[in-house]
């Protein structure tokens, strides 16, 4: 079968089994699609003891519970409260965002990613496919340009 018709095929099963696990329309999702594509990726690694969609729903479902792991995780990162500050003041809070769009990537990918996405430099690097230390040092120079930035427009 190709890629086409295995998601006409098990999409919606896929999605119903995501949506009773997560309780949650976009989460259930977001597991569906990064099931799929796990599958795509791990496609020589079926061996076909089971049915597709048996296989699928164990991706998802292994999917689901790295990420409630996660959520149970005490955050290691806490975001330097001289650049932040007081995220009431709606003009710090724009000035900010201008500075980190302004960012060119991957500065602005990774700096997303782990202050809005927060996720994990090695969730990251697996991303960008990159070492931790990559991430963490893109990530230092991404606060310093951002910081500089607002520096410079104080002035």
């Amino acid at each position: 079968m190709d890629l086409e018709t295995l998601y006409k095929t098990y999409y919606g099963k896929l999605y119903a089994y995501c949506f009773a696990l997560a309780k949650n329309r976009e989460r259930a999702e977001d597991l569906t699609e990064e099931a799929f594509f796990r599958a795509i990726d791990k496609a020589e690694s079926f061996r076909g003891e089971s049915d597709f969609g048996v296989w699928l729903c164990s991706i998802a479902r292994n999917l689901f519970l790295d990420e409630e792991r996660k959520r149970k995780r005490p955050q290691k990162y806490d975001p330097p409260p001289d650049l932040f500050g007081d995220w009431e003041d709606r003009e710090d809070a724009k000035r900010i965002l201008i500075a980190m769009n302004a960012l060119e990537e991957p500065y602005r990918g990774v700096f997303c990613l782990k202050v809005i996405g927060g996720m994990s430099g090695a969730e990251i690097a697996k991303l960008y496919r990159k070492s931790t230390n990559w991430v963490y040092v893109i990530f230092c120079r991404a606060r310093l340009k951002i910081s500089e930035t607002l520096e410079e427009n104080r002035e």
